[in-house]
Formats: C-alpha cells, sequence, structure tokens
C-alpha cells in the first residue's frame, strides 16, 4: 500500500509536470532521449507562450509532456529538476519516481484541461489517476512560475511526499 500512495504521489506531482505515459513503447533508449528532449524543448519555446511567460500557465498537454520527461529513464536527473520547484535539493527523487512508475505499469495517469490561474505565478490542474480494479480518482496539483520557467510546486510535491510517509531533501522539515 506504501508503494501504491508513493506512485499516487508521484503522479499527481509528475502529472502537474505534464507527462502522461508509463509504459514502454518499445523505442530505442536513443530515440525515446531524443522524442523527450525534442518534446520538452517544443513546449517550452515561444509559440502560444511556452513555459516561459510568466503571465499565460503552461497547458494539459505542456504539462503531460514535462510528465512524460521526468518519468523518462534515459533523462538524465539533473535535466528534470528544471520541472519541480526546489528539487535541485533532492534529484534522486526522480529516479525513485521513474521505478516506482516501471513497478506499475498498468497505472494510469492524465492532466486534463483547463490548466486556472491561481494567483500571481500559479496556476492548478486537475490530474486524473486510476489503477487496475480500483476507480478513478482527481488529484489537484499546483504549477508555479519559478526562475523562469513554469513547474511542479514543491508544496505540492512534500505534501503528497509526506501522505505516503516519504521524505526528501526539497521539503522543509516538519515538527
Amino acid at each position: 500500500m506504501k508503494l501504491r500512495k508513493f506512485v499516487t504521489a508521484g503522479v499527481a506531482v509528475c502529472a502537474f509536470l505534464s507527462i502522461a505515459a508509463c509504459s514502454d513503447d518499445g523505442d530505442s533508449p536513443s530515440t525515446t532521449t531524443a522524442a523527450s528532449s525534442a518534446a520538452t524543448s517544443s513546449a517550452t519555446s515561444g509559440g502560444g507562450g511556452g513555459l516561459t511567460d510568466s503571465s499565460k500557465p503552461p497547458t494539459a498537454a505542456q504539462l503531460n509532456t514535462m510528465l512524460q520527461t521526468a518519468l523518462d529513464p534515459n533523462v538524465p536527473a539533473s535535466e528534470k529538476t528544471e520541472l519541480v520547484q526546489n528539487s535541485e535539493k533532492d534529484p534522486v527523487i526522480f529516479d525513485k519516481l521513474v521505478e516506482a512508475a516501471a513497478a506499475n505499469p498498468d497505472l494510469e495517469y492524465e492532466i486534463v484541461a483547463p490548466v486556472r490561474p491561481a494567483g500571481t505565478d500559479q496556476a492548478k490542474a486537475n490530474v486524473k489517476v486510476k489503477f487496475p480494479d480500483t476507480p478513478e480518482q482527481q488529484v489537484e496539483a499546483l504549477i508555479v512560475f519559478d526562475n523562469g520557467t513554469w513547474k511542479l510546486s514543491s508544496t505540492t510535491v512534500c505534501l503528497l511526499l509526506s501522505a505516503a510517509n516519504e521524505t526528501s531533501p526539497m521539503c522543509p522539515a516538519t515538527s
């Protein structure tokens, strides 16, 4: 059950990062890495504001692309830290998410539109999460504009990790 909670938390986190597929599609590692890099580059570049326009929150499609990047075992954790606020303090968290996704290939999740403004430099999105033989759940995630780009908020990540009895150096100590 602990793994299920952690995966749910990870999915919600990643979903807010806009990534949408856990299963292996048969691509070779170099093709998968190139596709993820191209998708990330496309999602973060101009055209429609991208992820670098603080006045326009990312789309659900952009967030799903970010999620795919976060769960791609071929993308180094050092590149993934641009996806979650304060994650440079714990880049290993992405390795844990990749492992959890691989251990739960039947898990389905998707960030769904609309992404809604939630104040200055903040937005919210819903993530649909579905485990086999269980009802679909919706989890809300907060996105923040931080250091020139939209990222999943560390507040959301830390709350989810806490719910799964996990800790991370990116989360402030709680008493």
